[in-house]
């Protein structure tokens, strides 16, 4: 599978590295249950890959476990803040990574358009990358997202299972499978 885009990954408050590489872990194991072959495309940005490159930071690879601890230079920023900084510059995705991230694993995605408004919808760590690659080939628009979160209830979490409650009283039967 050819090399997909890499997304900027950003830290609005300090995450533990534990949840950091469960949220690699998530998003990566998702997309690759998804599509076989899917590359990782998520990078963390540190103070170290954005202080002197700027909008080269993104050309580096995907982060990977095993994640050295960090300083976020994003660190109390808002989400319109932070996509005002030079390594933005080329992308119109990313991900944001606060403390609500820290309690209930999701993540905000975020689409910044080029007069600099920025949206964002809440997915959970196991759709990130796979909605993020979903929207950069355009087989799904942002405002797409935001509806089906809304809809879904779960606070507005895209991503998050729907009931799968078993058959109810009163209601068809499944179909059988033949050899199963």
């Amino acid at each position: 599978m050819p090399e997909s885009e890499l997304f900027p990954v950003i830290c609005t408050v300090d995450i533990p590295t534990s949840i950091l590489e469960n949220f690699l872990k998530d998003a990566y194991t998702s997309s690759e249950q998804l599509v076989p072959g899917t590359s990782p495309s998520l990078v963390i940005l540190t103070t170290s890959n954005t202080s002197d490159k700027g909008s080269d930071a993104l050309t580096s690879s995907a982060s990977r476990s095993p994640l050295q601890p960090f300083t976020s230079p994003f660190l109390g920023k808002s989400v319109e803040n932070a996509a005002q900084h030079p390594v933005f510059q080329n992308a119109s995705l990313f991900v944001v990574l606060d403390e609500r991230s820290t309690r209930d694993n999701t993540a905000l995605l975020a689409a910044r358009d080029p007069n600099g408004t920025v949206d964002t919808v809440r997915v959970t760590f196991s759709a990130v990358q796979r909605t993020l690659i979903s929207l950069d080939i355009c087989s799904i628009g942002f405002a797409e997202i935001q509806s089906i979160a809304d809809a879904q209830g779960n606070d507005g979490v895209y991503g998050t299972p729907v009931s799968t409650q078993g058959p109810q009283k009163g209601c068809p039967a499944p179909r059988k499978k033949l050899g199963a």
